[in-house]
């Protein structure tokens, strides 16, 4: 259980793992809300002045982390956050689903130190988005007013002082966009599936479970409960209700959350860099 002191209140989900010196310090009386499967590491920091803080299921925020808010911060599922890190909500971040930021990185929504009385014009409080599996390397410092784009991948050290658009690859102080750098393919159906088939077979020998695939375009894993893997979101969609079991969905990577054992540990041993499934809502 985290240590809460102020008068603000935590909702914690299921099957989360907490540090035993994570703390949320309230300033007023805001929510933190933490989802399932979530891990928060030792000494994590989590100090709210005002606004609300989620974080969303299977998210990682690692040891000695510092995450502030003062207009709130938005923390999506699958985001795994290095140790040393800072997420600063002073002036509003909204991190969205499948987000890595490398150790020693900063998120800063606000800027403010010289003595206004003197003539210091150097403050501000601007919102900062980061977009759907966005990658900050490590050691990378995030200005306030900033918008990148989904799959953006910003360089070990990268210095983002201006918006970068999706899919983009930048590097250096300040950082730039590099143009012909990327670290995507297109990827067809069958190729996915095809992968997933050899991801399953690890998972099985992994565990001593069974599988095997059906119409070459599913496949049922039989562990302490029953999987199934469907390539294509029509089969998905039209599938019978199985409480037995639990579906997946290559096509738009969602799955059933039910909280069985086999779900989590298939999960799991995707999530690293392999598959990202997200619960349907």
């Amino acid at each position: 259980m985290i240590k809460v002191v102020g008068k603000g209140r935590v909702e914690i989900g299921k099957n989360c793992n907490i540090g035993e010196d994570a703390v949320v310090i309230f300033k007023n009386e805001s929510l933190l809300s933490i989802g399932d499967y979530v891990t928060i590491g030792n000494g994590v920091k989590i100090i709210i002045e005002n606004g609300n803080v989620t974080i969303g299921d299977w998210s990682t925020i690692h040891a000695n982390t510092l995450l502030l808010s003062t207009a709130g911060l938005s923390i999506g599922r699958h985001c795994w956050f290095g140790q040393n890190s800072i997420l600063d909500g002073t002036g509003g971040l909204s991190i969205d689903d499948g987000v890595r930021v490398g150790m020693y990185s900063q998120i800063w929504t606000h800027v403010a130190a010289g003595e206004q009385i003197e003539g210091c014009k150097l403050f501000s409080s601007r919102s900062t988005r980061i977009g759907r599996d966005v990658w900050l390397v490590g050691s990378c410092t995030v200005g306030s007013g900033i918008d990148i784009g989904e799959r953006a991948i910003c360089m070990n050290g990268s210095n983002i002082t201006k918006s970068i658009p999706a899919h983009a690859v930048v590097a250096g102080i300040p950082a730039r966009v590099r143009e012909g750098v990327s670290f995507y393919k297109n990827i067809s159906l069958s190729e996915k599936f095809s992968l997933m088939l050899g991801w399953v077979d690890e998972f099985c020998n992994l565990f001593n479970f069974t599988h095997h695939v059906v119409n070459d375009h599913s496949i049922i894993i039989n562990g302490e409960s029953e999987l199934i893997i469907y390539l294509y979101e029509l089969n998905f969609q039209d599938r019978e209700e199985n409480l037995s079991s639990v579906a997946f969905c290559i096509e738009n990577k969602k799955y059933e959350k039910k909280f069985t054992e086999t779900e989590e540990k298939f999960i799991r041993f995707l999530s690293g860099n392999k598959a990202r499934f997200y619960p349907i809502q």
